[in-house]
Parts: structure tokens; C-alpha cells; sequence
């Protein structure tokens, strides 16, 4: 479940109950998706007035995304990026990680300074203002879109372990290139290794979502095929019994609760790993725009 508490106001010092400026900002369309490891949280965010927009393409001032959870007492920065573009508001999406929330979950929308603005007015501020202006500070509020909740269900219990525990990587010496799949092991699916190339994807454990995308992705997308396949023999009576391996049963369930086994198997693995080659090609995009944050 969703829900969304829109507030209007724009904190300058506040003069009354009534908004400070002839504007609105408002976030709508909140809702969340649960994939392998993390949360992932979509709203739409609409701002009328010009001026602040334009403070924001000029990178002056940026949306803040606040998440807290009560059961656990963590919160943090959603790091929420552009989704979708529409014609009146900006879609975003982020994520939180599932290990640090427990039933609600409060995310607040904000619009903060990002460096010192002197003469700070709008054209659209409320009249008892005057002609006052006023000098803010990195981190001042320019505008409070309120908040909204989520309240997402844990996706794994002891029952339904995560993809990761479905596949164990073993090297093997009589292989020199290229890798293998194996099913016929109860507990986990086999990625074999040669030698050399299981070394190679130990040392990738600083940029995991390479070792996802590399070996992960394809893996899981063999092994949807292979359940797939198995399914569709049933008809014939020439399916295998899969049902007292661990690893079908897992993965079955991610398939089914995370996307289907109608759509293609690169489709639905991509969904369950939580889109993981979009990750590794803008890892470096995120890098360069945390530098220019920090600069």
C-alpha cells in the first residue's frame, strides 16, 4: 500500500497558514516493487513555479529525497534519479535497501539550495513580503512537497532464499575457456569455471554489478529457460520431476512474484537481478555526478 500527504508551502519564514508563494508543488503516482536485494520506490514530482525550476536546471538547488523507517530506525537519501519526463511533472526512481526497513517506510520531498543564493525572491511570493529578499545557505529549504508512505512486504523468509544462494561458482581443471551450466545438483546450480576465469571474477568483487551482469544475469537467464522448457514437456509427459531441487523452487517463485514466465527469460531475469546492466553502464554517470555534488 501507498499513501501521499501533499503540502504546498514554501518555508521562507512562514507568514500564516496559507502558502507563501502562488505555486504548487506535488508529488503523486507513488508506488514500489520489490526485487532481489532492494526496494524500488517510483513518484512523479510537479513543480509550477519558473523560477525555482529554473534554479534547479541551473544547479542551484535540487530535490532532496528523505527516507526513515520506525520499525528500524534507519533513514537515508533515496538518491532518487529521472525516470520519466512528462509534460507537466518529472518521474523518479530509487531504491532502499530491504535489510533496512520494516513495514512503513516515509519518504519526504523537498527542494534545497545547493550553494549560498543572495537575494533570494520570488516574483510569485506572497504580497505581505513586500519587496524583502532573503540570503540562503547551502542546505536551506526553498520548497516542501510533504511526504508520502509505503509499506512493502519482506520478499524473502529462511523458505525462499535470495537468487545469490541458488548458484555456487566452482572452478574446473579440465575446462580452458568459456563457462558451464550445470542442473543436476539438488541445492544449487552449478557455474563452472576455468581455473584462471574464476580468479578473474574474484577480483570483479569491487564492481559487483559487473560480476552480476557478466556471469549472474546470463546464468539466471539459462536457468528461466531451463524451468521454462520443463514446464512446456509437461504436456508430453517428458518433463523431468525438478521439484525436490532447492534452486527450482526459488527461482520458480522470484519468476512468478517479480515478473512471468510469459515474458522472455532476459526480460525477467534483468527484473528479478533489479536491472543490473542498467546499473554497471551508469555506474560511472553516478561517479561523475557525485564528484560534481561534491565539488
Amino acid at each position: 500500500m501507498s499513501t501521499s500527504t501533499i503540502r504546498g508551502s514554501y518555508p521562507h519564514p512562514v507568514l500564516d497558514s496559507s502558502d507563501d508563494v502562488a505555486a504548487v508543488i506535488e508529488v503523486f503516482n507513488p508506488t514500489f516493487g520489490t526485487t532481489v536485494d532492494d526496494v524500488e520506490v517510483r513518484f512523479q514530482v510537479r513543480m509550477t513555479d519558473p523560477q525555482i525550476r529554473q534554479l534547479i536546471e541551473d544547479g542551484h538547488a535540487r530535490y532532496s529525497f528523505r527516507w526513515s523507517c520506525s520499525s528500524t530506525i534507519a533513514n537515508g537519501d533515496l538518491y532518487a534519479r529521472v525516470a520519466d519526463t512528462y509534460a507537466d511533472s518529472t518521474g523518479y526512481v530509487g531504491w532502499i535497501d530491504q535489510l533496512d526497513i520494516r513495514d512503513v517506510v516515509k519518504i519526504e520531498v523537498k527542494i534545497i539550495a545547493t550553494q549560498p543564493i543572495e537575494g533570494y525572491a520570488l516574483d510569485r511570493q506572497h504580497t505581505e513580503y513586500g519587496g524583502a529578499s532573503f540570503n540562503l545557505q547551502s542546505g536551506d529549504v526553498l520548497a516542501d512537497g510533504g511526504s508520502f508512505e509505503i509499506e512493502p512486504g519482506k520478499l524473502y523468509d529462511p523458505l525462499r532464499p535470495p537468487v545469490g544462494s541458488c548458484f555456487r561458482f566452482v572452478s574446473d581443471k579440465t575446462m580452458s575457456r568459456g563457462l558451464q551450466i550445470r542442473f543436476d545438483y539438488d541445492d544449487q546450480v552449478l557455474v563452472l569455471f576455468p581455473e584462471r576465469v574464476l580468479t578473474g571474477f574474484g577480483l570483479l568483487k569491487e564492481n559487483p554489478d559487473l560480476q552480476i551482469g557478466l556471469v549472474v544475469l546470463p546464468a539466471l537467464m539459462e536457468t528461466i529457460s531451463f524451468i521454462k522448457r520443463n514446464r512446456d514437456a509437461e504436456a508430453t509427459g517428458q518433463n523431468e520431476d525438478l521439484s525436490g531441487k532447492q534452486w527450482y523452487t526459488a527461482i520458480s517463485q522470484l519468476v512468478e512474484d517479480l515478473s512471468s514466465f510469459e515474458v522472455p527469460a532476459f526480460e525477467a531475469a534483468q527484473k528479478i537481478l533489479g536491472q543490473p546492466l542498467d546499473a554497471a553502464i551508469t555506474s560511472k554517470l553516478t561517479e561523475q555526478d557525485q564528484e560534481d555534488t561534491d565539488d
